[in-house]
């Protein structure tokens, strides 16, 4: 996906309440945000929803930045505190230009320095594609730090699945499709500031054929994949591939989590079906939830208002209704 970021300072960010009803009761939950160091001291933006006893950190995919989810998920924060980050290197934290320092292991070692800074014991995980890989590494390193998964579109768990993949989006881009990415992404690279973000909209609205079933859901967004910087904008166009290239496999990995997990994906998904399938069936306490119409982005398409419930209920210790109960 191509998205944006901003560079930024660490510092306190800012508080707000929400709205307030006729009756003076809050509409909404308290929001803060600002940084924290991640593990190397690169400067992180973090989000903060609500002040509930348990915690619920999301993690966006790409990597790119927290329109991927991190601004649409709010429902998610009632009675309990909800966070979100913009990962290394995108969104409103620190650009970087150093390749060694982008690699799983730093993304992994961020989340626990987010855990440390805010002394957070325990923690349910909700990863977005990428971010279902990056919930599931950090989980094998820290499994007493994590209560439990929720695992959204979650990306390849074997690279075995890539040329399906591959095929599978491409085939939904078209070759028109394909070959006009490639010209927006030379052209938002030499464009004047003032052109990038339309640039970047355009080429959303090709490549996200691959990611929904109707691309004018992106409108619906509260914060736009295109809404940052043009630097961050040109900058993400040469984010790390991570966990998409080379030969690689999270399924052992996955057999040794014990959390209870939820593993949800579109019923119209462009992804290989069977690669989420194997996520869920890799996975010894888990759960599988098939969203009806919708594809990638499940929080964006399809009945969203029943789905936010039914995540509600899986992170309150219940099996939510039409989750299919994985056996091994």
């Amino acid at each position: 996906m191509l998205v944006a970021l901003m560079i930024a300072t660490i510092a306190l960010g800012s508080c707000s309440s929400g709205h307030l009803s006729e009756n003076g009761l809050a509409k909404a939950p308290l929001v803060e945000d600002g940084y924290f160091p991640g593990a190397d001291g690169v400067r992180l933006f973090y989000r903060k929803v609500g002040t509930g006893k348990d915690v619920v950190v999301y993690l966006h995919g790409g990597p790119s930045n927290m329109a991927d989810g991190g601004y649409s998920l709010d429902a998610l924060a009632v009675g309990r505190t909800l966070f979100s980050f913009d990962q290394r290197s995108g969104g409103r934290s620190q650009l970087l230009d150093d390749p060694t320092r982008m690699t799983a292991d730093y993304y992994v070692r961020d989340l626990e320095a987010l855990r440390q800074h805010f002394g957070l014991e325990r923690m349910a995980l909700v990863g977005q594609s990428w971010g279902a890989s990056l919930a599931a590494m950090y989980t094998a390193k820290h499994p007493d730090a994590v209560t439990r998964l929720v695992l959204l579109s979650p990306a390849l768990p074997a690279s075995r699945f890539w040329p399906e993949r591959l095929a599978k989006t491409t085939a939904a881009v078209g070759e028109a499709g394909m070959r006009r990415l490639a010209e927006l992404d030379y052209e938002m690279r030499i464009a004047p500031d003032n052109r990038v973000a339309a640039l970047c909209k355009e080429s959303n609205e090709i490549l996200f054929h691959a990611y929904l079933n109707d691309v004018s859901a992106l409108k619906r967004m509260p914060v736009g994949y295109c809404d940052f910087s043009p630097a961050a904008l040109r900058h993400e166009l040469d984010a790390p591939a991570l966990l998409s290239k080379g030969d690689f496999d999270l399924l052992p990995m996955l057999t040794t989590l014990k959390q209870p997990t939820l593993v949800v994906e579109g019923a119209d998904t462009k992804m290989p079906i069977e690669a989420t399938r194997a996520w869920a069936t890799a996975l010894p306490n888990s759960h599988l939830l098939l969203v009806p119409n919708a594809s990638h982005i499940t929080w964006l398409e399809g009945d969203v208002p029943k789905l936010i419930s039914q995540l509600n209920a899986f992170l309150a210790s219940s099996v939510p209704t039409g989750a299919e109960t994985i056996t091994h």
